[in-house]
């Protein structure tokens, strides 16, 4: 069990502190901490009600973001519910900016879907020559830095969760693709699969994709009708490849027949149709919202593996696990040595000891001023990983860690 961050003195403090980009701060926020050991910054307390004049500080500073407490100082009470959808927005594109030119393609990417599912909102035609161009640009960058585009595709919004989904998935089938063996034509055309595979949520209301609780029977049915609408609307929409619509309609089916809209078995179901359904669940599990958890890649890719044989085909789910790594880029995880980590890049020949960046010492409960990148695999054995552990338990965000 994750040891709790020492700077959290009770759950209810914990349900109010929240992570908040320099960029998106107002004056009548409190500071909770500044992520900064004292002797850094110019302030007088590390905790405090912001004004104007404090926030050009913390913008000079060079900081990221800081931790606000939605429940104290003048802005509490439109804090305290959490931030809002355009706060989110702006924390996603921080991230964006920070990683440098995979952060820009991504960002571009990002676009070109949320606006071509709006335009298949609207009711409009949809030209998907754009997502294509998206998929080349993607497919170059993944070739570039890899790990630094895995890493950076789990940030997601609120708001914005279904066409950032969207191009996390094109992104995870083309990395997959590539581990494949597939020729570059294919894979850019499954990036385009990825990035589509979910048009067919544009017909389904806002209220029941966004529902925080569980779904009715009736709600339920109606999300599933998305990959059979969505098979529709591409099926007629022109230069899109056969490929594309059957991996959107087909993506929730499963090789036992347990799937939907049809129950189709294993072999009537293409190999690019398996690999679609395993990375449509492997990125649902793994997003981290802005300011919400999601499942640790460690803990996604095990739920994976559980139903291989079964839901997914057993051999295709240990070669993605052998190519997400056991490990994946970003996971924060505890070593031996008293330390936290962030890894950057798995090690083919040795899975549980990657190349990591140290930032954070747990016996002296503080983020290190200078991180350092350790390969493990040429390590002693006794420096290794013992186990993974959740950022939001130390308030730390493994993706500022990751090279630019």
């Amino acid at each position: 069990m994750a040891q709790p961050n020492p700077r959290l003195n009770s759950h209810e403090d914990e349900n109010r502190l929240a992570r908040i980009p320099v960029d998106g701060l107002k004056p009548g926020m409190y500071v909770h901490d500044l992520g900064v050991h004292w002797g850094m910054h110019p302030f007088l307390h590390s905790r405090f009600e912001l004004d104007q004049g404090a926030i050009e500080k913390l913008r000079k500073l060079g900081l990221k973001e800081i931790v606000i407490d939605s429940g104290r100082g003048k802005a509490a009470t439109t804090t305290a519910s959490g931030p809002t959808a355009e706060e989110e927005e702006q924390a996603v594109t921080a991230h964006e900016e920070a990683a440098g030119e995979p952060g820009e393609i991504t960002r571009e990417a990002r676009r070109v879907i949320r606006n071509l599912l709006a335009d298949a909102r609207a009711g409009k035609a949809v030209d998907v020559k754009d997502v294509d161009q998206a998929s080349a640009e993607l497919s170059a960058s993944l070739t570039k830095d890899r790990d630094a585009m895995l890493a950076l595709g789990r940030i997601r919004s609120c708001d914005g969760y279904t066409y950032q989904h969207s191009v996390n998935s094109g992104v995870l089938f083309m990395a997959f693709a590539k581990y494949l063996g597939f020729p570059e034509a294919k894979v850019r055309l499954l990036g385009t699969a990825g990035m589509l595979h979910d048009i067919g949520k544009v017909f389904i209301a806002d209220h029941i994709l966004t529902k925080p609780g569980k779904l009715t029977d009736e709600e339920y049915k109606t999300i599933q009708t998305h990959a059979f609408k969505g098979g529709e609307l591409l099926r007629n929409t022109d230069g899109v490849d056969p490929l594309v619509t059957k991996v959107a309609e087909q993506h929730h089916e499963r090789v036992d027949g347990t799937g939907y809209p049809c129950r189709l078995e294993r072999k009537r179901l293409s190999l690019e149709v398996q690999i679609a359904s395993i990375i449509d669940v492997y990125d649902a599990l793994t997003a981290v919202r802005a300011y919400h958890k999601g499942r640790p890649p460690t803990e996604g890719l095990a739920m994976i593996m559980k139903n291989a044989g079964t839901a997914f085909d057993d051999k295709l789910t240990q070669h993605f696990v052998r190519c997400i790594g056991v490990y994946p880029p970003g996971s924060l995880v505890r070593l031996t040595m008293d330390r936290l980590a962030v890894v950057l890049e798995p090690r083919e020949n040795h899975p549980y000891r990657p190349l990591v960046r140290i930032i954070y010492d747990i016996q002296n409960s503080r983020e290190l001023d200078r991180p350092y990148t350790v390969d493990l695999s040429t390590e002693p054995p006794d420096q290794r990983i013992e186990r993974h552990e959740d950022p939001s338990d130390w308030f730390l965000r493994p993706e500022h860690y990751l090279p630019e």
